[in-house]
């Protein structure tokens, strides 16, 4: 009977203790998937947060490295989806007005996340920060300059 008081409690210790161990936040403030590889402590990581969203990895206490790069799967997403909208748009003679006017707005934003994708695909970036017993959570958030390219940055 004491075995099965036990392990309710081992199972909350070992989650309360699995809460406090280091990680990384890694927010993805552009407009396209990233893919973020996280290292340090002998531990390496990639995380794909969506545009708008963040993701985390547990890291060990020490230093750490993080790289960006353009998420190369949402590029053949884009250019098949452009494929497949321009396909319609050549039989529009079986679209609606409506479904016309949806398949060119559909067709202009791919066209603007593509191009912002290409600017960005053409760099990579990364930058470091210490996770330390006082300091253990880490953030990592991505962006694009005014350029297009992609600019990371550890706090």
């Amino acid at each position: 009977m004491n075995h099965r008081k036990l392990i309710p409690v081992l199972i909350v210790t070992a989650i309360l203790l699995a809460s406090c161990a280091p990680y990384i936040v890694v927010e993805n403030k552009t407009s396209f998937p990233v893919r973020v590889i996280v290292s340090g402590g002998g531990k390496s990581e990639v995380v794909s947060p969506t545009p708008g969203e963040s993701s985390s990895v547990d890291m060990n206490e020490g230093t750490y490295k993080a790289t960006v790069i353009p998420d190369a799967e949402w590029i053949e997403y884009a250019k098949l989806t452009r494929k497949v909208l321009n396909d319609q748009l050549a039989n529009s003679d079986k679209l609606t007005g409506p479904q016309l006017l949806d398949v060119i707005r559909r067709l202009k934003e791919i066209a603007v996340r593509m191009q912002q994708y290409e600017q960005a695909a053409a760099s990579s970036a990364s930058c470091g920060g210490r996770l330390t017993e006082d300091n253990s959570a880490g953030l990592v958030v991505v962006s694009t300059s005014n350029s297009g390219a992609l600019v990371i940055s550890c706090k």
